[in-house]
């Protein structure tokens, strides 16, 4: 029985989703049908990538964005420029739920789900994140650290809280807070990039506290 190298491509022949097993297809010189195991989804015809190999058995991860990070011989090397897209693609997916702002934790939590899980390492983390000319900013708060997409590029909350701001009075972080559910790191980082183009100005007073006025 042929022993196929870890990294190399197979198509899916057959696949119990039951059992999460089935038969691959391996082309070399000749084309070889192996034994595989994933805990990933396949479907016959689907490409997956060898991650481990034994002689009577293979286990794949489907052929993705994140596979395409994956060099070396035994594909222990993650690109970390890759990797930083993909995170900016993250934080995308997820800008009306957090506003494009994660924690290390979160992220960490969300990459342990993706095809990588058993290869990514934090220290894969660690670089890609620190990526010079990064589309995305590290932020530390009170010792922990958040990844979180510029402020000017979630426009659905800039457009969210410059009208609820012009239709009342003032705001307040608590009235942002309870209206939308909205983390403190969200609202400070929305309200000061406000601040800084001129939509919103800052009124600190000892009786009423700090309130933000929309012009």
């Amino acid at each position: 029985m042929v022993k196929v190298p870890v990294g190399e491509k197979v198509e899916i022949n057959l696949w119990d989703s039951d059992k999460k097993r089935g038969i691959a297809k391996y082309f070399s010189s000749t084309m070889d049908l192996v034994r595989a195991e994933s805990e990933f989804e396949l479907n016959p015809g689907d490409t997956a990538v060898v991650v481990e190999s034994y002689d009577s058995f293979i286990v794949v991860v489907p052929e993705d964005d994140y596979t395409k990070l994956l060099s070396g011989k035994n594909i222990e090397n993650i690109d970390p420029v890759g990797l930083n897209r993909q995170i900016y693609k993250i934080l995308k997916e997820r800008m009306k739920e957090t506003g494009g702002i994660l924690s290390l934790d979160e992220l960490w939590s969300i990459l342990n789900r993706t095809s990588i899980q058993n290869i990514l390492d934090k220290k894969d983390l660690k670089k890609a994140i620190n990526i010079k000319d990064s589309p995305f900013d590290r932020i530390k708060v009170e010792g922990r650290v958040y990844i979180a997409l510029r402020p000017q590029e979630n426009m659905e909350d800039i457009k969210l809280i410059v009208k609820f701001g012009r239709e009342a009075s003032f705001l307040t972080k608590n009235l942002i807070r309870t209206s939308f559910n909205w983390s403190d790191l969200r609202i400070e980082r929305l309200l000061w990039y406000l601040i800084d183009q001129g939509s919103c100005r800052i009124e600190n007073q000892f009786r009423t506290g700090t309130r933000y006025y929309f012009l």
